[in-house]
């Protein structure tokens, strides 16, 4: 059963991309709406932030103990060390209507980037993949909001487009990047949530934020749902395994499309969660680009 360890009172407009850095023992996490990124040292429960170069929406690991921060502007290197950015690349140049959103590293050490647009939920955006070469390449296309990707164990995808409200279980092609086979894991067009950010635990179960729902929703199988994790925040965001051990779960959450009266009544949106959920996750890949 989870457990509710620690609330940490970031009271984020839009916290997302909780990303677990196994070298330093550190937890990172960003709020894109005020462009801040946060981290956590574990051991020391220090938090250091630092600004953002433009409106976040992805993180990876990278060599040399940096991190990959992918924001509006292109995708930059980030050094804890230093607090500097270094841009590298934008897979969308002459797109300033777009933002960068949903963003991992796979096994292969490829960064994978959504898009979406910033003019409203317009079907504008991609799926792209960064090779270690610098080759960018659209797998996908025609997407609102992209959100929960997943890298599992067999070639295997969790995707979803928010808008939708649908999550997708495709087939990768490790050499070519090709989706193929795509099949609904879980449909939520019947709820008033919407699916958000996404990570898998070891025994394979994908565990799903539900923006709007106040939950993390958790899938076995073929999108059997199993469990669920409640929050005291209806804006769930996105999840990450975290802790020397793996064995927390870190979670984000928002106050955005909160009015007013729900931003007074719901006094611990926009905080970071950290749960011991019962089940333990994977080590995030390291970016190779």
């Amino acid at each position: 059963m989870s457990q509710l360890i620690e609330v940490l009172p970031v009271q984020m407009e839009l916290g997302e991309c909780p990303l677990w850095d196994h070298r330093r023992n550190r937890l990172y996490w960003v709020d894109i709406i005020r462009c801040t990124l946060f981290e956590l040292d574990w051991l020391s429960r220090a938090m250091r932030t630092w600004p953002l170069p433009a409106l976040g929406g992805g993180l990876a690991l990278l060599g040399a103990d940096e991190i990959l921060v992918a924001a509006q502007t292109g995708l930059f290197r980030f050094s804890p060390a230093t607090g500097q950015y270094q841009y590298f690349l934008h897979p969308e140049v002459g797109m300033p209507t777009n933002r960068l959103n949903e963003g991992k590293a796979d096994p292969a050490g490829n960064f994978w980037i959504g898009s979406m647009s910033t003019l409203g939920r317009r079907p504008e955006g991609s799926l792209y993949r960064v090779s270690p070469a610098g080759q960018i390449s659209r797998m996908l296309s025609g997407i609102h909001v992209p959100n929960a990707l997943v890298f599992l164990p067999g070639d295997e995808v969790i995707f979803a487009d928010s808008h939708m409200k649908l999550i997708w279980c495709y087939h990768l092609d490790p050499h070519s990047g090709e989706f193929a086979g795509r099949q609904v894991f879980a449909d939520d067009t019947a709820l008033a949530s919407i699916p958000d950010g996404a990570v898998a635990d070891r025994e394979g179960n994908i565990w799903n934020a539900k923006f709007g729902g106040g939950r993390i929703a958790v899938y076995r199988g073929q999108g059997r749902l199993a469990d669920e994790l409640l929050l005291p925040a209806t804006q769930v965001t996105s999840c990450a395994f975290c802790g020397p051990d793996l064995d927390y779960l870190a979670v984000t959450t928002a106050k955005r499309l909160l009015d007013d009266e729900q931003r007074r009544a719901q006094t611990e949106a926009g905080n970071l969660f950290i749960f011991r959920p019962g089940a333990t996750g994977l080590r995030e890949p390291v970016s190779r680009i």
